[in-house]
């Protein structure tokens, strides 16, 4: 590990080559799939080692993971801080609702720890989403709201466990 007297004297080149062996290392554990900022990427991995089932290949749109019992659920993560600003709250687009539940999950700004993840109906999200034409998508934000809508179910603990256990899934359901 770099110390932060190490991170604070390198060069942005060191910083992001360090960054990028970051990421490598990540891939090579199967954690992140892709060479986008992780968040997205370790959120749908926490998921299925909380939940159990299968991640969908990254060309599937609708949904992130099936689980055991045919349930597709779609991964929506966000990086934020203490306190949670409204603009952090914001998921990324809904382009489609051909999936049965959301695992909402945010992860501190701080060290990426699970702040909270709340398995949500698809049908409760959408009812709070608004189309937004210029992203070609609904728009849906992670309020006490909508993390308390019927059906709603916190599973900030069993995501808790998976960042931590290096081993197989744990399911929750």
């Amino acid at each position: 590990m770099l110390t932060v007297e190490q991170l604070t004297s390198a060069t942005p080149e060191q910083l992001l080559a360090g960054y990028a062996a970051v990421l490598r290392e990540l891939r090579s554990r199967e954690i992140v799939r892709t060479n986008n900022a992780p968040a997205g990427d370790y959120a749908e991995w926490l998921a299925q080692r909380a939940l159990g089932g299968v991640l969908a290949p990254n060309s599937v749109k609708s949904y992130d993971l099936t689980l055991d019992e045919g349930t597709r659920v779609q991964v929506k993560a966000r990086v934020v801080g203490d306190p949670i600003t409204s603009s952090q709250r914001q998921m990324s687009p809904f382009r489609s609702w051909d999936f049965d539940l959301g695992a909402l999950v945010q992860l501190s700004a701080t060290n990426y720890t699970v702040v909270c993840a709340t398995l949500v109906p698809a049908d409760e999200i959408r009812s709070r989403a608004t189309y937004r034409a210029h992203v070609n998508g609904h728009i849906a934000f992670m309020t006490e709201d909508l993390l308390g809508a019927p059906g709603a179910q916190d599973v900030t603990r069993p995501f808790h466990s998976a960042a931590s256990d290096r081993e197989g899934p744990a399911s929750v359901r």
